[in-house]
């Protein structure tokens, strides 16, 4: 049986794992492996510290951490124990991939629904994170598509409209807003397509999502969702503090009018701290990742890294793009 969300020693075992993989760690480094915030990682560093599960080493003005004798040996207890209860789970009727839990809203990709129980929780902000390539591009198509075909208000903020037809009318329900100098030439003029010249003026943006919420202020609430594909862009132009900044005050306003949003960052185009910043602000992370795999070489897998306070399953599946 998949397991779901970790308990006070699973996350014990996975800061031990990911210290000892690297020798010595600092807090942030951990606090981004074992996808915690930063305040809460450095309480249990302390506690693990002062029960001789870690040591601390100070380099200058900065505290860094190893794996002790103890730290290990509990490590390997661990893992031992989770062989154990592997065995001893028994098959029952419904399995935990089958179940679908209230108040999900559908992401449209089996899989992803799968591991979700169902589907995000009605109301979360979720990030995922990912490189560019075309099962990302294929997830965030899904997810914008279910919600034109259950009628529910769908946002789309991006930087090149990729996956909307020009040429075609958008549904009324649908709203659009292209983020780049070129959007008069990548989709033509619509009563909810807003065309902004980038992500410099964070501004203007604001002001077009405002306008937007004015707008269904009267419709019905249900199937509202978001897909917000500029996050990388901004992150690159304004830096750390002001995307934190515009995304503190947008994500609570998306909550207060019933969105269920789905965020997307390239991790790969950022530091460790920077996509720390940007991903601690979400109720959830999803990742789409690399693994070599031997015989079929690299593949790409998906996983659910968190969910607050909610169900899940932390297996990590392989994409393929016919599931799509």
């Amino acid at each position: 049986m998949p397991s779901l969300r970790r308990a006070k020693y699973d996350i014990y075992a996975e800061m031990i794992e990911t210290i000892s993989k690297k020798g010595v760690c600092s807090l942030t480094r951990i606090s981004y492996g074992v996808n915690m915030p930063v305040d809460r990682a450095k309480k249990t560093l302390q506690m693990l510290v002062s029960h001789g599960f870690l040591g601390e080493i100070s380099k200058g003005d900065r505290t860094e951490y190893r794996a002790s004798k103890r730290g290990l040996e509990y490590l390997d207890t661990y893992k031992k124990m989770q062989k154990f209860f592997a065995a001893l789970e028994s098959p029952s009727p419904t399995s935990a991939s089958e179940m679908v839990l209230p108040g999900r809203i559908k992401t449209g990709y089996d899989e992803l629904d799968k591991l979700l129980l169902g589907g995000v929780p009605e109301g979360y902000s979720v990030v995922l994170a990912s490189p560019s390539c075309d099962e990302k591009e294929l997830l965030i198509n899904r997810f914008l598509e279910i919600g034109v075909r259950e009628k529910g208000v769908t946002f789309n903020v991006t930087t090149d409209a990729g996956g909307v037809n020009p040429t075609h009318s958008l549904p009324p329900n649908f709203y659009l807003f292209v983020c780049n100098p070129e959007a008069d030439a990548i989709v033509e003029s619509g009563p909810n397509i807003f065309k902004l010249k980038g992500v410099e003026n964070l501004t203007d943006l604001n002001i077009a999502l405002t306008s937007a919420f004015h707008r269904i202020e009267a419709t019905a609430e249900k199937s509202r969702r978001a897909c917000i594909e500029i996050v990388s862009d901004i992150l690159l132009q304004h830096h750390a503090l002001n995307t934190r900044r515009w995304l503190a005050g947008l994500i609570p306003e998306l909550k207060s009018k019933n969105f269920t949003t789905i965020a997307v960052i390239n991790p790969r185009m950022h530091s460790a701290e920077e996509v720390q910043a940007v991903v601690s602000l979400f109720d959830g992370e999803v990742e789409i990742f690399e693994k070599e795999t031997g015989v079929e070489g690299v593949l790409r897998f998906l996983r659910v890294r968190k969910m607050y306070n909610q169900r899940y399953l932390e297996n990590a599946i392989p994409m393929k793009k016919r599931f799509v």
